[in-house]
């Protein structure tokens, strides 16, 4: 699972959609520190396209889709190919009506509502699916795929910002990372001088860790003429990479409702408040980098 919260949506009414006021569901979602994105349809066929809807954590399909049938005989077309996302079902008339449906049909893992409370719906029934899998094992692989995606968007700033630079600045990074580089690990000393001889941001960013490419893009952003304007942000060494370690490496101990997590001198307390505020760290600085990834293509 990654950091975005999924939504599929089925109703044939665009003018529906063209009234829904989804900006409070979306800040629902992002305080549970995860993105909200929220795919609406209103066709079969763009139903259809998404499947088999793995990338959905929450289906919402209309009861009454006019000339296109019944809601409920696309969640149990759902269903009989194996499909478990959990689906919220709704209608604009009596919402008792719906559970003769589902019964008829035999769907299980619906939830039901009225038209009219469906975003309370959303965000009642994603809290609670948001939570089946927050537990500590998955928010340790949540963490390390999330920095993974972080890593190639710091890879493609320092690619195109250190490319943008003159040649001398280039250089003056490439013999920072060298000095840095060559400290400490003295095992790719061979493959450092090979690199110092002839040195290029591909095979720069081949040796980078995650901590070297955060301290190659802190680099950049002394020389860059776009960067260098702006007001530097953080520590994401310290707010996340530090604690990813700490997580990966860290053998947990239970404490008071939670898991303290110890790593080489430091320490993580984990537990729901902490997983919850790591999330929204993480999601903070995706949209910090990737603003700036823009910034410098321009």
């Amino acid at each position: 699972m990654k950091l975005t919260f999924s939504i599929l949506w089925f109703d044939d009414t665009e003018d529906y959609f063209g009234s829904l006021d989804t900006d409070g569901l979306k800040a629902e979602v992002l305080s549970w520190g995860f993105f909200p994105d929220i795919m609406l349809v209103t066709t079969p066929d763009k139903f259809l396209s998404h499947s088999p809807y793995k990338e959905f954590d929450l289906i919402v399909v209309d009861r009454n889709l006019e000339e296109y049938g019944e809601g409920q005989d696309f969640i149990a077309d759902l269903r009989n190919n194996a499909i478990y996302t959990e689906v919220i079902f709704y209608t604009a008339g009596n919402a008792n009506d719906l559970w003769d449906a589902i019964r008829e049909k035999q769907l299980e893992g619906v939830f039901v509502s009225n038209r009219s409370n469906i975003l309370s719906k959303i965000s009642k029934v994603g809290r609670q699916s948001i939570r089946k899998v927050l537990d500590l094992e998955n928010m340790r692989g949540i963490v390390m795929a999330e920095v993974g995606e972080i890593d190639h968007l710091l890879g493609e700033i320092i690619m195109v910002g250190i490319g943008s630079l003159p040649h001398e600045l280039q250089k003056t990074i490439f013999d920072k990372f060298h000095k840095e580089a060559a400290k400490q690990n003295q095992e790719s000393s061979d493959r450092l001088t090979t690199f110092i001889a002839n040195p290029s941001i591909d095979e720069m960013l081949d040796m980078c860790d995650s901590n070297k490419r955060w301290e190659n893009f802190n680099r950049l952003w002394k020389h860059h003429d776009k960067l260098k304007k702006e007001d530097k942000f953080g520590d994401y060494k310290s707010e996340v990479l530090d604690i990813r370690n700490i997580l990966a490496h860290g053998k947990p101990e239970f404490r008071d409702g939670g898991y303290l997590f110890r790593h080489r001198g430091r320490e993580f307390f984990f537990n729901d408040e902490a997983s919850n505020e790591l999330r929204k760290t993480i999601l903070s600085y995706k949209r910090a980098f990737s603003s700036i990834l823009e910034m410098i293509r321009e």
